[in-house]
């Protein structure tokens, strides 16, 4: 898979040249392309992420070089971007031993992106040690916003809020149906099931707390495989304790649909936390109408025009729907990246980290700015900020029934009404 990763980066940078030396409008490449090793999980269990990443990022350099972002000037010389895929593989080691390639031996300048908490717990430390800037990577585990504290790290910008700050916005949802009179079960009992993971467990916390908080019994907690796809069991077990809420995450797209097809299998009624759903845009061809009355609040929503003609972009380039999560955020991060290094007009660790701490940038999906102080909108210094729509990171809840997904839920933004489910 190393070979096949140099080939890719090798035919885009021949491909980024010739556009750019092609163009009336942008000078042409005179020096060395800027090597930027893009992590995620390019093959394993999770691979459909790796595949909206690269497409994402190579969207991003295309509409940056007919934008006029590409090449760009750095220590005085008119550079462009080529890529090196860091394939995590979903693993910590696999994450760790391939960052260490990346930098030693095929030279990059810079690194981007990553998915897993895990990972990117492991990866922040190698990083470091080699002096590298790490931007917009995507593991939301506060054990991350935690070393950055305690280290004091200055080179790992967080792209992604811990994981609490999104993970209990499901609860204050819930709270808000219930006091609009729209669905307040008489039996609370809520059972959680989620993969083996930083993420998962991260997550599980999360959503515990807050359901626990608001008068919720947790009557079952599941930790399993990533790549697992037997749920039938744990859901007639959940069945049986008169569950009237299950929420679940996982990173596979198999495991997501089997989780959800399992669930309505069991004929188990009540309301569905099903965070993960929303990353795999084919979720209607895999599992139907199983999926009705689900919710899942995971990932940027199309509700301006400007996203969703980027949507019909990337389906017309790519011949598949997009994950606004993680092709959607490779794109923004991958542009303000550039932007980022244009402003600093050098490499150097120290004043590109300065400039992209100060950079402000409107995407397609957010408004991204990284918080200087620990509570400035974040957690952590060097994690991104989150804020209203497109005034800082954030996620609408949508809910799933009859084929479509419909944002529901904050109201100001909201397509669609939501649907009670059936509880026992």
């Amino acid at each position: 898979m190393k070979a096949l990763g140099r080939t890719v980066t090798s035919v885009l940078a021949i491909a980024l040249g010739m556009i750019v030396a092609m163009s009336g409008t942008t000078p042409a490449i005179s020096a060395e392309n800027i090597k930027v090793g893009v992590m995620g999980p390019h093959t394993g269990a999770a691979a459909r992420v790796g595949q909206d990443i690269q497409e994402g990022v190579k969207m991003a350099v295309e509409d940056a070089i007919a934008a006029g972002d590409l090449p760009v000037m750095v220590d005085g010389e008119s550079r462009g971007i080529e890529f090196v895929w860091v394939d995590s593989e979903s693993s910590p080691e696999k994450g760790v031993r391939a960052v260490r390639r990346a930098i030693t031996e095929d030279k990059v300048d810079a690194l981007m992106f990553g998915w897993h908490s895990s990972v990117g717990l492991a990866v922040i430390d190698v990083s470091a040690e080699y002096g590298k800037i790490h931007f917009g990577s995507l593991p939301a585990t506060d054990g991350i916003s935690k070393k950055i504290i305690e280290k004091g790290y200055t080179h790992y910008f967080k792209g992604w809020p811990v994981i609490g700050a999104m993970a209990e916005q499901y609860v204050v949802a819930l709270n808000d149906w219930k006091a609009k009179g729209l669905w307040d079960p008489a039996v609370k009992k809520a059972a959680i099931m989620v993969e083996d993971s930083d993420w998962g467990r991260g997550w599980a916390d999360a959503v515990k707390s807050k359901l626990v908080e608001s008068g919720w019994e947790i009557v079952a907690e599941d930790v399993t495989k990533m790549d697992e796809t037997a749920f039938g069991a744990i859901m007639t077990k959940y069945r049986a304790l008169g569950a009237t809420l299950v929420g679940f995450t996982n990173n596979n797209p198999g495991s997501v649909y089997a989780v959800v097809k399992a669930h309505a299998d069991a004929g188990l009624q009540g309301m569905l936390f099903a965070e993960g759903l929303g990353w795999f845009p084919e979720w209607y061809e895999n599992i139907g109408d199983a999926a009705n009355f689900a919710v899942s609040m995971d990932s940027p929503r199309a509700l301006t025009s400007t996203q969703t003609d980027w949507l019909k972009r990337f389906k017309a380039k790519y011949n598949h729907e997009a994950s606004a999560a993680s092709g959607g955020h490779a794109y923004d991060y991958m542009r303000m990246m550039i932007k980022g290094m244009a402003a600093a007009g050098t490499l150097d660790r120290e004043k590109f980290g300065k400039a992209l701490l100060n950079l402000e940038h409107t995407g397609i999906w957010h408004h991204y700015a990284f918080s200087k102080t620990a509570g400035d909108g974040a957690m952590a210094p060097y994690e991104v900020k989150t804020g209203p729509f497109m005034k800082g990171f954030s996620f609408p809840m949508v809910q799933y029934h009859s084929g479509k997904s419909q944002v529901i839920w904050p109201a100001e933004h909201a397509e669609g009404e939501f649907k009670a489910p059936p509880t026992q």
